[in-house]
């Protein structure tokens, strides 16, 4: 009996370690990558700090119920389309659709190419909604860079811009 316990014992151990050990995903943005990123763009860095960091996090982790905007589980495109196939519209698609979105998440356009990305801040952010769209052009533009580098997505010679913007994909997780 008393083997039977310690055996028990010692599965839910290893079942507790093996668990917090696959929570200890990173949330954010990479130390590496954020570095990067404030390097190759500083305004972009000194924007998100004052405009943006308050709500999603110094390392676009997410704060609150602020999502995550930079790092791996970042920048989704709702739906996410995990079937690979590009298939024919159905009646059902809207519905099926939005049941894919992440329980929580806001809903909005997909994030495909950094000209979506610049639509949506330049749209909708800052918070609160009052304050939206308030930032000049070139702010948005320099919060886009600093946040495709600090996610991990390859920007062009002298970043991105509105002549180039549709062209950058957006990096997945």
């Amino acid at each position: 009996m008393k083997m039977l316990r310690f055996e028990r014992a010692w599965w839910t151990t290893l079942g507790l370690v093996g668990a917090l050990g696959c929570s200890a995903t990173q949330l954010g943005a990479s130390d590496q990558n954020l570095a990067s990123a404030r390097q190759k763009s500083p305004p972009g860095a000194q924007v998100f700090e004052r405009e943006c960091a308050g709500c999603h996090g110094r390392k676009g982790e997410g704060l609150s119920t602020a999502p995550s905007v930079m790092g791996a589980s970042a920048l989704p495109t709702y739906p996410r389309d995990s079937s690979g196939s590009q298939g024919a519209s159905t009646a059902a698609q809207p519905q099926n659709q939005e049941a894919s979105r992440p329980a929580g998440a806001p809903s909005r356009p997909a994030f495909r190419n950094a000209q979506d990305l610049y639509e949506y801040l330049s749209q909708r952010m800052p918070l609160p909604q009052s304050r939206a769209g308030s930032l000049k052009p070139e702010e948005y533009w320099a919060v886009v860079n600093f946040m495709l580098v600090a996610h991990g997505t390859p920007v062009p010679e002298g970043g991105v811009t509105a002549e180039n913007a549709k062209s950058v994909p957006i990096a997945g997780p």
